[in-house]
């Protein structure tokens, strides 16, 4: 058996299947760029981004992004499936060229900076490991690469070995790996250089809800001890609210609100923010602003609502959508300012909480559901609802917000 992490495998064998042979030396020999002497362990800083856009195959994938993470700041780029998330990474990493604008690492412009000369490590969504390499191997090669002392090189990765459970697997292949097993090596070899920018898509795809609660947890006391700027990309909002200081939310290759986790929930910018948000999604309901009798009326669907919002004012005789929270939806029980009164059409059992669906038809287009406190409605009950005004949402034809709160 070899030395353990005395030494940085010979590159002259770096595809072959064997273990690798160990050098005299302290840095590759393969032409690799390297860095002599102890690791920087302050973080790079602050990422900007300017007017970033990204073209493949004429066609553009991101549209115009401007963006600013502070140092040391946990940001989530949110959104669905092709909302340019991993792309924004790589741009950001320097592995997808930019077709347009900057990419500002620490007031230094890298824009058209190789990869291997920016302050950054990833986690891709395919974990990306040296396959002829046992764990505890993939683990220190950043360190092998840039040339780490080795007593701090067992040092740091016995520590990620910890922190992420690795210790039974540390002499295992990757090929022996479980896809999950697989992303937390990937995540510890990128912590384990502590400093830069650290960017990752997907890192809890594969793990199961009460392990990637436990990773999430995990994931931010390393974040804050080491001091990384974070960079999260995912379509997991349970990850991107429990974990983020701010959430940067994409939708098709554009940014639509940045903003911190209790602000995107409360005050969603867009439509499209306030239904990919929440569980169950906020109802939003096509509607229209009128004045009746002297009065600023709002009528979409059950709702009739009388406004004095100057905002809302500003849009009489005009389409609206209006959009209520099931969890701020309760039991009217007297005066109520607004309340509704429809037929329970189903519910579903979820713990203390009950999920309701009320409306005058069996259309889930004109229902509206709520989230409320036991004892269950029957199907076909009568169901009287009411909500705080400040709590009501409304939109105009665009999408964009005209005012929370009526």
């Amino acid at each position: 058996m070899p030395p353990r992490l005395t030494q940085p495998p010979d590159h002259r064998r770096i595809h072959d299947d064997r273990r690798p042979t160990i050098t005299d030396g302290s840095t590759i020999t393969d032409g690799s760029t390297t860095t002599d002497g102890p690791d920087r362990s302050s973080p790079v800083g602050t990422v900007h981004l300017y007017d970033l856009r990204v073209t493949k195959d004429d066609t553009e994938v991101l549209h115009g992004i401007d963006l600013r993470v502070e140092a040391r700041e946990r940001m989530a780029v949110l959104g669905p499936s092709g909302a340019g998330k991993s792309t924004l990474l790589r741009a950001i990493a320097g592995l997808d060229p930019v077709t347009g604008g900057q990419v500002v690492l620490d007031g230094r412009d890298v824009t058209d900076v190789p990869t291997r000369d920016r302050e950054v490590s990833m986690v891709a969504q395919t974990a990306g490991l040296i396959r002829h390499l046992d764990v505890e191997q993939n683990v220190a090669f950043p360190l092998w690469v840039r040339g780490i002392e080795v007593e701090e090189r067992q040092r740091r990765v016995e520590a990620e070995a910890r922190a992420f459970s690795l210790r039974g697997i540390l002499r295992r292949k990757p090929r022996t790996l479980s896809a999950g097993e697989q992303h937390e090596v990937a995540l510890a070899r990128s912590l384990v250089r502590r400093g830069g920018v650290l960017l990752l898509d997907e890192p809890f795809a594969q793990a199961d809800a009460p392990r990637r609660g436990m990773l999430v947890q995990e994931l931010i006391r390393i974040q804050e001890g080491y001091g990384v700027t974070l960079l999260l990309a995912t379509n997991d909002q349970r990850v991107a609210m429990s974990l983020a200081h701010r959430c940067a939310v994409l939708h098709l290759g554009r940014l639509v609100q940045v903003a911190t986790p209790t602000e995107l929930y409360a005050r969603p910018a867009t439509t499209f923010v306030a239904g990919f948000l929440g569980s169950p999604a906020m109802n939003l309901l096509p509607g229209r602003i009128e004045r009746l009798a002297g009065r600023i009326q709002i009528q979409a669907g059950p709702f009739r609502i009388t406004s004095a919002s100057p905002r809302i004012s500003r849009w009489v005789d005009s389409d609206c959508t209006l959009g209520v929270r099931p969890h701020d939806l309760t039991r009217a029980t007297g005066d109520e300012v607004v309340v509704i009164e429809e037929v329970v059409r189903r519910r579903a059992f979820l713990g203390s909480e009950v999920e309701v669906a009320i409306g005058a038809t069996d259309d889930e287009a004109d229902e509206v559901v709520a989230m409320i406190d036991r004892p269950a409605p029957q199907p076909g009950e009568l169901l009287r609802l009411t909500v705080p005004p400040d709590k009501v949402h409304v939109f105009a034809p665009d999408g964009q917000v005209i005012a929370h709160g009526v």
